[in-house]
């Protein structure tokens, strides 16, 4: 028989198997699906975050033809209405863009600020001693806001719907009153201890008898939305320096905060160099410093990138063990040789760096678990050449937003501004307040606190944006948005898969390997012969998730946290959401 006729009844044969294998699923009396989980799917751009009222403001914005900038900025408002514990105005974060027209990602920091006013002497006792209670709690817990500098910055640069359309969701919510949702009593509960030493706070927050408001009732916030309407027609003039801002003044003044409208002023966004680097063919982008989040994570998949974390199989003692080593190693560095880029001098090339990442990783033992007492942080120069909220944004235009934002604890400091409804952040206490051997973070009058917030854009080989990521958590978000990326790229699951396996989380100053539920019984037991002490603790993050692939946005909202949601574009918007990059053209504020 000739080849061409061998080949001619293969092709035959694999047709006809072919329609019998469909003919045989068209039979089944039941559709069967490839995987458990599976991600929420849109064709023209993707909205995801952890309130579902938040994520439908953007979903709209995306619907009417903006683009994934609006649609963040929107989201930015509407969850310090409908997330008050972490949702904010108050407070700062960290804001991914990436341009597709021009193919660029820009970092932009608009973490909070300690007042120009503040000293040392503000959280000790006669003494010296440290006032944690005071750091963390009230008037003088809070830092200088950078939300309103950073949400009008991006728009200012890259927005194309006017300002005033992307204030009025959170003015309507806000005036109008949201539905609490089981999950928001539960948190005001937990928070209502905190809230009530506040009366401000407690007047919204907590009903007139002291209980936190019940699922089904409607919370109102008056002064929140007066608040609003002054930004809507101000922009972020009207904190930094109009009546809002004067209000929030007054009222730390009142409460014995020597701050003035002047530290106000002084804050400005800033957009930094973004810091990236190659995995296994794709280029991860991430925040540089004052986060601590971005160049830890780049470390951490340099070290894994010198071994073969995909023939260890997905959840395997081996490949548990790899990532616990790797983050010892790189919580070692973090904690000591990062803070913020305008009062340091900081070895961020060497940090990310090749040279020491391979030198990291010969230090790792393949088949016994590392001391963490005798862990050193690695000479970085010598190489030079929990409550918080993430969403992300995709627009048709290949457009994309990943952004974290912060009060701190949940609810922030407890503290709102009186007349302001606005909540203020605690993250005086993220600062080395102790002016230990961590010289980067110690404390300083206009620093920026160090942060492990971790928003993530990665772009694939034709340089269009694959996934955009990042979570809340704390000192975990780092470690999460790891093992999301390792689930993704190494072991090809698709979002919702990746965003619901099992989570780890190692630090350098415990030897306590944490796990969610859901490891195998076995896997633990080789854990523990590897010499890893291995607890169970509540689950780890909360990522809000976008992948792009084949012409498809897949979303993945974590189901860790309650109401979290994603919602596909399914029709073309009005207009193609490019992003504008003129300043200065609008008449808006």
């Amino acid at each position: 028989m000739r080849t061409d006729e061998r080949n001619g009844i293969a092709t035959l044969l694999i047709t006809l198997l072919a329609s019998v294998s469909v003919s045989a699923q068209l039979a089944q009396p039941i559709i069967r699906y490839d995987t458990v989980h599976n991600p929420i799917i849109g064709y023209h751009g993707m909205a995801v975050s952890q309130n579902s009222i938040a994520t439908l403001v953007g979903h709209n914005v995306l619907k009417q033809g903006g683009n994934a900038v609006d649609a963040a900025v929107a989201m930015g408002f509407a969850l310090s209405v409908t997330l008050p514990r972490a949702g904010n105005l108050g407070g700062g974060g960290f804001m991914l863009i990436h341009l597709a027209d021009s193919d660029e990602t820009i970092a932009l920091d608009y973490r909070s600020m300690a007042p120009l006013s503040s000293n040392d002497a503000d959280h000790r006792s006669p003494v010296g001693e440290i006032l944690w209670d005071k750091l963390t709690f009230g008037a003088h817990a809070s830092a200088i806001p950078g939300t309103l500098a950073g949400l009008h910055r991006a728009w200012q640069r890259y927005g194309s719907l006017p300002w005033p359309e992307l204030v009025q969701p959170a003015i309507d919510l806000a005036e109008n009153g949201i539905r609490v949702t089981s999950d928001l009593s539960f948190a005001l509960e937990a928070a209502g201890r905190v809230l009530a030493a506040n009366p401000a706070s407690s007047a919204i927050y907590l009903r007139s008898d002291g209980y936190a408001w019940q699922p089904g009732q409607i919370l109102v916030q008056k002064d929140l939305a007066w608040s609003l309407r002054q930004i809507q027609e101000g922009g972020a003039n009207a904190f930094y320096e109009g009546e809002l801002g004067k209000r929030i003044v007054a009222a730390l003044q009142n409460a014995g905060r020597n701050v003035s409208l002047e530290d106000l002023k002084a804050y400005q966004a800033k957009e930094r160099p973004v810091v990236s680097t190659n995995y296994r063919g794709y280029k991860v982008f991430s925040m540089p410093p004052p986060s601590a989040g971005g160049i830890t994570l780049l470390q951490m998949l340099n070290v894994l990138n010198r071994f073969d974390v995909e023939d260890t199989g997905a959840g395997s003692a081996k490949h548990l063990h790899f990532l616990s080593e790797t983050m010892k190693l790189a919580a070692a560095n973090r904690r000591t040789h990062i803070g913020d880029p305008d009062f340091n001098d900081l070895a961020i090339d060497g940090y990310i760096g090749n040279k020491l990442a391979a030198d990291l990783a010969r230090e790792i033992d393949l088949k016994r678990a590392a001391k963490v007492k005798n862990i050193k942080p690695s000479p970085v120069e010598q190489y030079e050449s929990r409550d918080t909220t993430h969403f992300s944004v995709m627009d048709s235009a290949g457009n994309a937003v990943s952004n974290t934002y912060t009060l701190g604890y949940s609810f922030g400091s407890g503290w709102v501004a009186e007349g302001t409804g606005i909540l203020l952040d605690n993250q005086m206490r993220n600062f080395y307040i102790s002016n230990s051997e961590f010289g980067p973070n110690a404390f300083a009058p206009g620093k920026r606190m160090l942060s492990t917030m971790t928003p993530t854009i990665v772009l694939d080989a034709n340089d269009e944006v694959f996934l955009t990521t990042g979570t809340p958590g704390g000192s975990r978000i780092i470690n999460t948005v790891l093992q999301l990326l390792i689930n993704i790229i190494d072991f090809d699951m698709n979002i919702a898969e990746a965003t619901h396996r099992p989570r780890i989380q190692q630090g350098w100053n415990s030897q306590t390997l944490r796990l969610e539920q859901g490891f195998s019984p076995d896997t633990i037991a080789l854990l523990k012969n590897m010499g890893h002490e291995v607890v169970y603790e509540q689950t780890m993050g909360s990522t809000q998730s976008i992948l792009y692939r084949d012409g498809k946005y897949f979303g993945s909202s974590n189901s860790r946290r309650p109401d979290a949601l994603a919602i596909g574009v399914i029709m073309p918007p009005p207009s193609n959401p490019k992003i504008k990059t003129a300043v200065g053209t609008r008449s808006n504020p």
